[in-house]
């Protein structure tokens, strides 16, 4: 997904931005690495992070810290939650057809 951000200067230019999410899931977790994680990228820089340990998305950037509207981490919250569920749904059906116990 790409954002158009109007940056001004001498006259209103379109900048191109790259936002991605990364999404890594594991069928059993062990200390240190959790089932899910998310991150989010800008750039190719972090911006947020999920993890099933922490259960909570967090900025990883001050401007993303300051920009935020109150509730807006509360949604984003359950939004990854979302997609943890739903991996952990993929994970059990590439299981099942690869014959994976579990």
């Amino acid at each position: 997904m790409q954002m158009k951000v109007p940056r001004w200067g001498r006259g209103l230019r379109e900048i191109l931005h790259s936002l991605q999410y990364v999404y890594t899931a594991v069928s059993e977790p062990s200390p240190g690495v959790p089932q899910f994680m998310s991150i989010g990228f800008v750039d190719g820089i972090p911006i947020t992070r999920y993890d099933s340990e922490r259960g909570r998305e967090e900025p990883l950037t001050q401007w993303m810290k300051d920009g935020a509207e109150p509730g807006y981490w509360d949604r984003q919250t359950q939004i990854v939650v979302g997609n943890q569920h739903v991996a952990a749904v993929e994970l059990k059906t590439l299981r099942g057809r690869y014959n994976q116990s579990g």
